[in-house]
């Protein structure tokens, strides 16, 4: 948070105000011959100061990973590194199930989902810093060009393949184990990677590809009673949590389902 007191003395100052109202106007900024640091508690100001998220997108993955380490300083709650590939997008690749993963942990984060898999819902309002009042939780994501020419699902296509378990929600084992099924997670004695799943009696351990650790999900009957993270290395439980947000497993896993659908 080194730079974080700058960049709340910059939201408010008249220099900040003029900008953003040449940008209300439909007009762009070009901040030339300025170095990295200057850019970044500019840009940080002005989508603050508006409340509003911000996307950096870089030339290369080297310049986009110094962005993402200079923006965790400059006050944001939340900063996502997307990551992506360096083969170009013509080439015969198959892009690594790590990237992958992380693409959607990022959008995942990016989209709130209920747990019917209905509509997305923004992040809750929080009390911010003294003065500030109530404002969303903010994030800034920083990219490469290349991560923008793959073609991505609309945001609601996306959603409607998504599934959000939560404590107290009711669903038949049926209908979970051919939910995991359409978002392409592999069923397996003893879950120790992302995108595998199982089920002993009424427990049943999830490792989403969109988190770092397992969950374990303890059922009555119909009714998810509890979840909790556990270690795959030793099956220990760890911290409970309430909401569990599963994305499908890779991007054509939701273009295969399209079309059989």
């Amino acid at each position: 948070m080194a730079f974080a007191s700058v960049v709340r003395r910059i939201e408010k100052s008249p220099l900040t105000k003029e900008l953003l109202s040449k940008l209300d106007q439909g007009q762009s900024l070009l901040l030339n011959g300025i170095p990295r640091l200057a850019k970044g508690i500019v840009c940080s100001s002005l989508a603050q100061a508006e409340n509003k998220n911000l996307l950096v997108v870089c030339s290369t993955l080297e310049e986009a990973g110094r962005w993402a380490a200079q923006l965790e300083a400059m006050g944001w709650d939340t900063v996502n590194f997307y990551p992506t590939s360096e083969a170009t997008p013509y080439s015969h690749f198959d892009p690594e199930s790590e990237i992958t993963w992380g693409q959607l942990a990022v959008i995942s984060e990016q989209l709130s989902v209920n747990s019917d898999g209905g509509k997305g819902q923004r992040l809750e309002p929080h009390v911010g810093e003294k003065g500030k009042g109530n404002r969303h939780k903010l994030r800034a994501i920083v990219a490469t060009e290349r991560s923008l020419q793959p073609h991505l699902p609309p945001p609601e296509v996306f959603q409607s393949y998504c599934l959000t378990l939560q404590k107290g929600m009711e669903l038949t084992s049926q209908q979970l184990d051919e939910s995991l099924a359409r978002l392409g997670y592999e069923r397996v004695n003893l879950v120790e990677t992302e995108g595998q799943w199982s089920r002993r009696g009424d427990i049943v351990d999830i490792f989403p590809v969109s988190a770092e650790l397992p969950v374990r999900l303890d059922w009555f009957g119909d009714e998810l009673e509890q979840l909790k993270e556990f270690d795959p290395a030793n099956q220990r439980s760890l911290d409970r949590v309430e909401q569990l947000l599963l994305t499908p497993t890779s991007f054509s896993n939701i273009i295969a389902q399209s079309i059989l659908e």
